[in-house]
């Protein structure tokens, strides 16, 4: 059994610095239970290989407004999402949010605002393992997206209004069989995008 903990993972001097200057997201904090194989998968990702303290999520904004979603080779079809990416051990989420946004849509980014973070907790029987989802709003120009990095797999983007995330966060909730705890998972920022952006 790990022992990794939430304070494992987030800095809070860090965090404070970020909501100073980015503006003071929402913190949510959730409990999921989850499949035996899930379970695997992400502590495969967080503890054994312990190469990400985190991921940033990002809601790349349009100049008409609109955002950025992304789909990737091995997902269900007509599921597209937000993009998102590991922030590294030793990296700031700042830091780590602009790469990820560079190395899966070759945009140029600005951060525009902190939206806020999940907190998550997933369990599975007698095991605990937790993670956190940083959430940025980001503006970027209208230069077509291109993937700089082919092992993300990325193979489509779509364009959606503020008020369609909540669609996607629906579609996400949806998925079932090997698919539903990670569409239970990817919905959560999502609800927080329209939610903060009050659409």
């Amino acid at each position: 059994m790990n022992h990794l903990t939430l304070a494992d993972l987030v800095d809070e001097n860090e965090l404070a610095r970020l909501m100073a200057e980015y503006g003071p997201g929402q913190r949510r904090r959730v409990t999921m239970e989850v499949s035996a194989q899930s379970f695997d998968e992400w502590s495969e990702k967080l503890v054994r290989r312990a190469n990400r303290r985190g991921e940033a999520v990002l809601a790349i904004q349009r100049p008409d407004g609109q955002l950025l979603l992304h789909t990737k080779r091995f997902y269900p079809e007509g599921i597209f999402r937000l993009p998102s990416g590991g922030v590294y051990p030793g990296e700031s989420v700042p830091s780590g949010a602009i790469r990820e946004a560079k190395e899966e849509t070759g945009l140029d980014v600005t951060i525009e605002r902190f939206l806020g973070m999940v907190e998550y907790e997933f369990q599975h029987e007698l095991q605990r393992l937790p993670f956190v989802s940083y959430v940025f709003l980001m503006r970027a120009g209208d230069d077509r997206p291109a993937v700089q990095d082919p092992q993300e797999e990325i193979t489509g983007f779509r364009c959606v209004t503020p008020a369609e995330i909540r669609t996607t966060a629906v579609q996400l909730r949806a998925l079932s069989g090997a698919w539903a705890d990670w569409g239970r998972f990817r919905a959560l920022p999502h609800d927080l995008v329209a939610e903060t952006l009050q659409v």
